[in-house]
């Protein structure tokens, strides 16, 4: 990004020499502290990317087809059907800056819902509506969500999904260099991590469970079996750990000291 394309953002993206961009990509001004850089240079702005208008109004178009498709469906189908939609639209935003998004969406949604119900049971009562559709859930306000407790259908929310912010790849790194501590923690159905050390970083959060210290490429790591086959320990995967070479040798000497 260059000085002279910056400068043109600033002045105002209605301006004819501004750079268009998508509706969901926009520079905020911002002050010394808090703006972005360029070779080391202040840029005066910050690059937010947000879900477009366009992309909420469809998305809320789509929970509203399903609504008004599902006259004959009992509570436990409509929720079966609402989550993966309201599931897989978070996913899909849930990188960038959407936990305003996700909000508006489920007000909308409860709105959406308060009228299909209340002219579903035109004679009853708001209060009866409430109290047969909206359980109060611990942790949460009233929820859309049946009465058995064995088998509960929660309407999932929007804001449920967690923000997660992409990590810029390191470097040159690929996923097919070998790295596994690497990709371990970034992928979770690549070929690497498949395997039972690649599993075990990405249980860890790649750290070692003797030392509790972050494993680093050059670290040499063995797989260690939290109760020992001599004493009845299986190779379940919950019975195993990855430790640093000299945490296994240390281990083990804690150990034998315990028993000889």
């Amino acid at each position: 990004m260059t000085e002279k394309w910056s400068r043109a953002v600033l002045r105002g993206l209605g301006s004819r020499k501004a750079p268009r961009l998508p509706d969901t990509l926009r520079q905020y001004p911002v002050g010394r502290t808090h703006t972005g850089a360029c070779c080391g240079k202040p840029l005066g702005f910050k690059t937010l990317i947000k879900p477009s208008k366009e992309a909420v109004q469809r998305h809320v178009q789509a929970l509203r087809k399903i609504l008004q498709k599902s006259q004959s469906l009992s509570q436990e189908e409509l929720i079966s059907q609402l989550n993966p939609v309201i599931y897989g639209w978070t996913l899909y935003y849930r990188t960038v800056v959407s936990k305003k998004q996700f909000t508006v969406c489920d007000y909308l949604l409860v709105h959406m819902l308060w009228q299909k119900m209340t002219r579903k049971h035109p004679k009853k009562s708001a209060k009866w509506v409430k109290e047969q559709y909206w359980r109060t859930i611990p942790g949460k306000t009233r929820t859309f969500a049946t009465s058995d407790d064995s088998t509960m259908y929660i309407l999932r929310r929007h804001t449920s999904t967690p923000i997660k912010r992409h990590i810029k790849v390191k470097g040159q790194a690929s996923p097919f260099d070998g790295n596994l501590l690497y990709w371990a923690k970034r992928l979770k159905d690549h070929p690497l991590t498949k395997t039972t050390l690649g599993k075990l970083l990405q249980k860890q959060q790649g750290k070692c469970r003797w030392c509790e210290l972050l494993f680093w490429e050059e670290d040499q790591i063995e797989i260690d079996h939290i109760t020992p086959k001599s004493e009845g320990g299986d190779e379940e995967l919950s019975n195993k750990f990855a430790l640093h070479r000299h945490c296994h040798d240390q281990r083990h000497a804690k150990h034998d000291r315990v028993y000889h």
